[in-house]
């Protein structure tokens, strides 16, 4: 929903800030007031291009500030595209976006979302799933052929339907890509067989354990320096035990006379512990010492296969190209088990093509039912169209959903996640006019009722929530106007609806009126917008629009009349 405009310096706007609500709103004001200005306001906002003609003279820029609500409170709420739009783009989004768009006298334009730059091809695509304008512009998403297949679809109800014709063609498409790549192997299986068999029979003739390099590299190291480390052992074992006056025969003396203190002075009790418990572990340490140099002797041959076996580890991780020696049995496994899957390649294939056969078999079932399905309600669409352009005053008006269905071929490439079949919404105005797309049969305020019409039957399945009508009561009056306020009041339940008009009786079905208006104040022109807040505002504003130059007690009480009645007449439905 549009909570709030605010305008800086655009045309004769000098600055006005409006508040928007819910529902059925109507903007209303003499010829040249600025209504105008309000909708290019809304254009620019939009990322449609400014220029610097457009600032308020005397002024450098012009500055449009937009507030949008995206609360998702209904079924056919757009939001989650726009918040996945953004979010995608790195623009945070909470239950508000604020779009800011700046036209700067040399007419540069710089355009933000939440305070992110964007382009105006961003701020375009963003701003189509918020506001549709209908008028003399472009920001319809009826005027996009792409859309009309959706729009069908969500008429018809055939939106689960659909989705299984989506489902199964994404499956069908991860089958086909599976099997190509199947074929891809299929076709180096050969070679890539060979070049494994090499890597296993080389790995398990190797048969290389975890952490063996480590362990030979330790080993290598104690016979390589056997010598040296036999005379340092020997030369610990003589300073613990074996000269005069070792560290043991000490710590004997030591023991024995703390515990003859001990006998004097009981407080010599815990020295004497501590030089018992330090005499034992050097004893403990002694015996492992002896224990280890019985077990260590030099052994030649022993160090030239470990030199030999560590040559070879080697020499596997430079040929595989592996960053230590752990990565060969973490690859001989991984080659063993491609080989296996290698050798099953032509089972596999057999299996994708039986699996593929049977989807394509059933997303031809989903389409073709899709299809028929579609043909069949596109006459109800047509008829419900039809019946709603006669009731707004276009009685010779022909409306035509056209489908162009592919005939689904043996690899079903005539298919997509929509199906098979081509959308257009075609119209003609008037008797003898050739039927053309929606785009190009009409301008101004009869493409207004012909969208108000399409809005009428399609707004339950329409995602864009913010519909703004412009010159929709051009070439209307009486009894037409009427149902156009009627009908523009029902798309109010589940749109918010802007329209600007000059016509009574549509102004008295809207919920909420604004009054544009335009000053002179010390020769200079000043447009304003304001909110009619009382009974008495709306009813004088009716006047205006049911009077001319002067308001007569009559004109006041037949817009009293109007406003009372219309806004408590039933609807049509």
């Amino acid at each position: 929903m549009l909570l709030q405009l605010r305008i800086e310096n655009l045309a004769t706007i000098k600055e006005i800030d409006v508040e928007f609500n819910k529902g059925f709103s109507i903007l209303t004001g003499e010829t040249g007031a600025g209504k105008s200005i309000m909708i290019d306001a809304i254009l620019l906002a939009l990322g449609h291009r400014g220029d610097s003609a457009m600032i308020r003279s005397g002024q450098e820029q012009t500055v449009v500030e937009a507030i949008f609500s995206l609360t998702e409170d209904s079924e056919q709420s757009g939001h989650l595209n726009v918040r996945w739009e953004l979010e995608e783009s790195g623009i945070a989004v909470d239950d508000e976006i604020i779009i800011r768009c700046i036209v700067s006298e040399k007419g540069r334009q710089k355009r933000f979302i939440n305070g992110n730059s964007v382009t105006a091809d961003f701020l375009k695509k963003v701003g189509r799933q918020l506001i549709n304008i209908h008028g003399q512009h472009d920001n319809q998403s009826l005027f996009q052929t792409s859309t009309h297949l959706d729009f069908l679809d969500g008429f018809s109800k055939l939106l689960p339907l659909r989705k299984k014709v989506g489902h199964a063609y994404r499956s069908l498409q991860e089958a086909r890509k599976e099997l190509i790549e199947l074929e891809k192997k299929y076709a180096e299986r050969e070679l890539r067989l060979e070049e494994l068999k090499s890597v296993i029979e080389d790995l398990s003739e190797l048969n290389y354990q975890p952490s063996e390099d480590k362990e030979l590299r330790r080993e290598e190291n104690r016979l390589t320096h056997f010598e040296k480390l036999t005379t340092l052992l020997g030369q610990v074992r003589n300073q613990l035990h074996e000269m005069d006056g070792s560290v043991l025969e000490q710590l004997e003396i030591s023991r024995k006379l703390l515990s003859e203190a001990e006998q004097i002075d009981p407080e010599c009790a815990e020295m004497h512990t501590g030089i018992e418990t330090a005499f034992f572990q050097l004893e403990d340490s002694y015996r492992e010492l002896l224990n280890y140099c019985e077990r260590v002797e030099a052994d030649p041959q022993r160090l030239n296969w470990i030199n030999e076996r560590l040559s070879r580890i080697q020499h596997f991780v430079r040929k595989f190209s592996l960053p230590d020696a752990e990565g060969l049995q973490t690859l001989h496994e991984d080659s063993l088990k491609e080989y296996d899957s290698m050798q099953q390649l032509g089972d596999d294939q057999q299996q994708i093509a039986e699996k593929i056969a049977s989807l394509s078999k059933q997303l031809q079932n989903h389409a073709e039912q899709l299809s028929r399905e579609r043909h069949k309600q596109a006459k109800d669409l047509d008829r419900a169209v039809v019946d709603e352009l006669r009731q707004l005053g276009m009685n010779k008006a022909v409306f035509e959903t056209r489908i162009v269905s592919s005939s689904l071929d043996e690899d079903n490439n005539a298919c997509t996640e929509k199906g098979i079949d081509q959308v257009e919404f075609l119209l003609s105005v008037n008797p003898g006019q050739d039927l053309r797309s929606l785009a190009k049969v009409a301008s101004g305020g009869e493409l207004s009722r012909i969208m108000l019409a399409l809005k009428t039957v399609l707004t339950s399945i329409d995602s864009v929530e913010i519909l703004i009508f412009d010159e929709v009561d051009s070439g209307i009056s009486g009894g037409i106007a009427e149902i156009v306020g009627k009908k523009l009041f029902k798309l109010g339940e589940r749109h918010q609806a802007l329209c600007v008009t000059h016509l009574p009786q549509i102004a008295a079905f809207a919920e909420h009126h604004y009054l544009v208006s335009k000053q002179m104040q010390d020769n200079q022109t000043f447009t304003k917008i304001n909110p009619l807040n009382t009974e008495s505002e709306r009813i004088h504003a009716l006047a205006d629009l049911l009077g001319g130059q002067q308001i007569t007690e009559n004109t006041m009480e037949l817009a009293s009349e109007m406003l009372h009645s219309f806004q408590n007449k039933p609807l049509i439905t």
